[in-house]
């Protein structure tokens, strides 16, 4: 399909000369999470909700609902729509977190599917660098921001109590 490809480059001065492209975009690449979201983006537009119904961060698909069978639905329609452009959902890394803000479930029973693969639920989900509890609280994030800031004053001290560094 791509064999034999060529391209150019348009700029204020002009076009370049044609050349093939022989090599892709490499994975690791700092331009590969930003392709991958707008190509998500670009062939989902239209089953997208506003935030924080649905929210694309890098690769991850964020779908909120106040019931699990709405959550089932949301992920059914990203299934087919990714499915029918040749992507799929992970279904080994897809899982659920539940908040229940003093609201009683009327679903017992109803389980979050994908496809028909039942989806783990969990009590925690780090996103975007902070810890969501299931229950609204905030311990583990607290916990985890207390660490890292400890784990970077260790890293600093190294430098900051050399007494060969100069201050000046």
């Amino acid at each position: 399909m791509y064999d034999g490809a060529k391209t150019r480059v348009r700029t204020a001065g002009g076009d370049s000369d044609y050349f093939s492209v022989s090599t892709g975009l490499h994975q690791g690449s700092a331009f590969s999470p930003f392709l991958f979201a707008l190509v998500i983006d670009a062939i989902t537009h239209h089953i997208q909700e506003e935030v924080p119904w649905c929210m694309l961060v890098a690769d991850d698909i964020v779908l909120i609902d106040e019931t699990r069978r709405g959550v089932s639905e949301r992920l059914e329609v990203w299934r087919h729509t990714l499915e029918s452009k040749g992507f799929r959902l992970s279904r080994t890394k897809t899982k659920y977190l539940e908040c229940k803000f003093g609201v009683e479930t009327t679903e017992a029973g109803v389980e979050v599917r994908l496809d028909s693969q039942v989806i783990p639920k969990r009590g925690i989900f780090k996103y975007l660098g902070s810890f969501i509890q299931g229950s609204g609280e905030i311990d583990e994030d607290v916990t985890h921001r207390i660490g890292v800031g400890w784990m970077k004053w260790r890293l600093a001290t190294g430098v900051l109590c050399d007494k060969k560094v100069p201050l000046l």
